[in-house]
């Protein structure tokens, strides 16, 4: 299924009316890159309705080598608002333009490895002051599927409703009494629907954004039952193009991170090798997903984070984000072995 075989409708940007499905999930994630100030960075609200529930995220690495995070748990969220917590998304211009907001007191970690143990890594870690402010813009059309035609869902597992935007953000982030300007590039995430963290075996989701304009996303899912999914696009002179994604490869941690990445992507703008590598010094953080599920021997479903510098073939540089998710067995994350 292409993800650009759809024309996504601007009533999309904002809450969806939800069916009853108790696992309904609707979530908004922005990730950003500032190349200049070296501050990596993304914020994700979700709410499911039915529960009720919501929460908000936050990861900020800063060029210092310090990893801050939040997660807030709220309960009833408003039925239309696309804000949970400290964090608020205003659409200004559908598809076009937006404004993020996020102010709290979040956790400092010099190693975020500790949150492999969250509760106490968060009972432990200092704390500072953190306000950011961000105008965003789209960079290139939004790509993916409004949800109404099954034949176009990309993973049902992931959601019904998903799509994705290239964009440009231009802020301001204060931590405590240091400030940094916020500008370059990055993507964002709409999803609605039944969301089943534990339905892959293993996904990575690659965000990068190059230092001459160019961004690049992709996408791959494997299957319990075996398939896998591949998908890219990538972006230039604001304008977005679907691509092909070839064999992703990695290099692990010996704890199980994602230390090197390396996969072709072929597209209208040419083919190029894209390669990630662990920004230093190395920051991984381990989030997870709680769930009893055959072929896994703790039930838990790890998410590894961490910024990347990127670099293609022909020399081009870049930063990024690529998100490891793969369930574990025996602790360790089932694709290592594979």
């Amino acid at each position: 299924m292409s993800m650009f075989v759809e024309s996504i409708d601007p009533v999309h940007e904002y809450r969806h009316t939800p069916d009853e499905t108790p696992a309904y999930n609707e979530s908004t994630y922005y990730n950003f890159t500032s190349p200049d100030s070296g501050v990596v960075g993304w914020l994700r609200i979700a709410v499911q309705p039915n529960r009720p529930a919501g929460q908000a995220t936050a990861l900020l690495f800063l060029p210092e080598g310090e990893t801050l995070m939040t997660f807030r748990r709220v309960g009833e969220t408003g039925a239309d608002a696309l804000a949970v917590g400290p964090i608020e998304i205003e659409i200004q211009e559908p598809h076009r333009r937006q404004r993020l907001t996020f102010e709290d007191s979040v956790s400092v970690f010099s190693d975020p490895r500790v949150l492999a143990d969250p509760g106490r890594a968060f009972r432990e870690a200092p704390v500072a002051d953190v306000r950011l402010d961000l105008a965003v813009t789209g960079n290139g059309d939004s790509f993916g599927a409004g949800g109404d035609d099954p034949a176009n869902v990309l993973e049902e597992s992931m959601a019904l409703g998903h799509y994705e935007q290239f964009i440009r953000l231009d802020g301001v982030l204060r931590v405590n009494d240091r400030e940094y300007r916020i500008k370059g590039g990055g993507l964002r995430d709409h999803s609605w629907g039944p969301r089943d963290w534990a339905g892959p075996l293993y996904y990575r989701w690659i965000s990068a954004s190059f230092d001459d304009g160019l961004a690049v996303m992709g996408l791959q899912v494997a299957r319990p039952d075996g398939g896998m999914t591949l998908r890219a696009a990538v972006a230039s002179g604001g304008v977005a193009y679907e691509a092909e994604l070839g064999e992703v490869t990695m290099e692990w941690t010996g704890d199980g991170f994602c230390r090197r990445l390396s996969c072709p992507v072929k597209s209208a703008l040419g083919d190029l090798r894209l390669t990630a590598t662990a920004r230093r010094p190395e920051r991984f953080v381990p989030l997870r997903h709680h769930r009893a599920e055959e072929g896994t021997s703790e039930g838990v479903t790890r998410i590894g984070y961490s910024p990347y510098d990127f670099h293609l073939g022909d020399g081009r540089r870049g930063l990024g984000i690529v998100e490891v998710l793969d369930r574990l067995v025996d602790g360790r994350p089932v694709s290592m072995t594979r």
